[in-house]
C-alpha cells in the first residue's frame, strides 16, 4: 500500500507544480497587461511628444533655412529697387537733358549734367555730384535747365564740387536790364538776396524788370537770367542807383543742374 501512497503523493506534487507555473504565467500575463495597459497611453504622450518634437527640431532647421531664402529674396528685392531707382533717375536725367535741348543749351554751351548733394543756404553755398573726375574746374558757371544762373565752381574735389551761389557776398559780376539793357554790377548780399549796384542815375529801371548776366567781365557768358526788381533805391546826391533783386533760381525745388564747361 505504501507504494502506492507515495506514487500518489508525487502526483499530487507534480500537478501541484504545474498548476503553480501555470497560476504563474497567468499573473504574470495578468501583471504584464496591467503595466501595458497603465504605461500605452504615456508611451503614447512621449512618443507624440517626440514626435513634436522631431517637428519642432525640424521646423528650426527648416526655419533656417527659410530664413536664408527669404534674406537672399530680400537681397533681389533691394538689387531690383536698386535698379529702379536708377533707371528712374536715368530716365530723369535724360528728360532734363531733353528739354535743355529743347530750349537750345546744347546749341549755346558745352555742358555737363549735375545734381545738387548738399546745401548750405546760410552760407550761400551747394554741393553738386561732380568733379575733377568730371573734367570740372573752378569758375566754372552753374545754372539750371531753364538757364537761370545758380552760381559757380569755387571748389573742385574728385567727385564732388562746391558751388558758390550768386547770393554769396563775395559774389559779384556785370549784369544788364533784359529790354533797356541798363548795365550795372549784380553783388550778392547773403541769404539768397541780389543787389543790382552801380546802374548810372540816367537809365529806367522799374520793378518787375529782368535781369540776365552780361559778359564785360567775362566771368559769365551774356543772356542767363538771373531774376526781376522788387525795390528801385534812387539818390539825388549819388551818380547810381541801386535795385533789389528777386534771384529766379529756387533751391528748395531745384535738385537737376548744367555745368558749362565751355562757353
Amino acid at each position: 500500500m505504501r507504494p502506492s501512497r507515495n506514487k500518489s503523493k508525487v502526483l499530487i506534487v507534480i500537478l501541484a507544480i504545474i498548476l503553480a507555473g501555470f497560476l504563474f504565467n497567468f499573473f504574470q500575463k495578468g501583471v504584464r497587461s496591467f503595466f501595458y495597459s497603465f504605461s500605452a497611453p504615456i508611451q503614447r504622450v512621449f512618443w507624440e511628444a517626440g514626435d513634436s518634437t522631431a517637428d519642432f527640431l525640424s521646423s528650426i532647421f527648416k526655419s533656417g533655412e527659410l530664413k536664408d531664402e527669404v534674406d537672399r529674396l530680400e537681397a533681389e528685392k533691394n538689387d531690383l529697387i536698386s535698379q529702379v531707382v536708377g533707371f528712374q533717375e536715368l530716365s530723369q536725367e535724360n528728360e532734363t537733358l531733353r528739354e535743355a535741348l529743347g530750349i537750345g543749351l546744347k546749341n549755346e554751351f558745352k555742358l555737363s549734367f549735375t545734381q545738387i548733394i548738399g546745401k548750405d543756404i546760410s552760407q550761400d553755398f551747394i554741393l553738386i555730384d561732380k568733379g575733377i573726375k568730371d573734367g570740372l574746374s573752378e569758375d566754372m558757371p552753374v545754372i539750371t535747365e531753364e538757364k537761370v544762373l545758380v552760381g559757380k565752381i569755387s571748389e573742385v574735389y574728385y567727385k564732388f564740387s562746391k558751388v558758390m551761389l550768386i547770393s554769396n557776398k563775395e559774389s559779384s559780376f556785370d549784369a544788364k536790364e533784359i529790354n533797356s539793357l541798363a548795365g550795372g554790377v549784380i553783388k550778392g548780399i547773403g541769404s539768397s538776396k541780389l543787389l543790382f549796384d552801380l546802374i548810372p542815375k540816367g537809365e529806367t529801371i522799374n520793378n518787375s524788370d529782368l535781369i540776365v548776366s552780361d559778359c564785360i567781365s567775362g566771368i559769365f557768358p551774356e543772356g542767363l537770367f538771373i531774376g526781376a526788381v522788387i525795390n528801385v533805391s534812387k539818390s539825388d546826391v549819388g551818380s547810381f542807383q541801386q535795385a533789389e533783386i528777386e534771384p529766379a533760381f529756387n533751391l528748395s525745388k531745384t535738385k537737376n543742374l548744367f555745368i558749362i564747361t565751355e562757353f
